[in-house]
């Protein structure tokens, strides 16, 4: 089990962190958000084809801000869950990945939960 560590302050509200597999000890390619205050991380990889959602550069939110989003195909993922809402994949969704904040510190266990 690979812990990836991340500062507390990294994480703001609404700007997701990519992080690549290699970087800061991650095994597989990372998105860590905080949503509600609460900071989540799953598995930077569409349920539909496997692809990375931010195939293209800089766009991992929908224009409202409210989803996450996957620039390959369009699919709408609700940040709380990582559950499609929208898009070919549609009721699947995104690989959970443990995350725990403790003393200004974010660890990331890569096993899925």
């Amino acid at each position: 089990m690979t812990v990836v560590i991340l500062r507390t302050e990294e994480i703001e509200e609404g700007r997701p962190v990519l992080l690549p597999a290699g970087e800061r000890g991650a095994a597989t390619n990372l998105l860590v958000l905080r949503h509600g205050g609460t900071v989540r991380a799953y598995r930077n990889a569409c349920p539909h084809m496997g692809i990375p959602l931010d195939w293209v550069p800089e766009r991992v939110l929908s224009r409202s801000g409210r989803y996450l989003k996957c620039t390959g195909h369009g699919a709408l993922f609700r940040p709380e869950d990582g559950l499609c809402v929208r898009g070919p994949c549609h009721g699947e969704a995104l690989t959970a990945v443990s995350a725990k904040e403790d003393g200004g510190r974010v660890e990331i266990a890569e096993e899925p939960r």
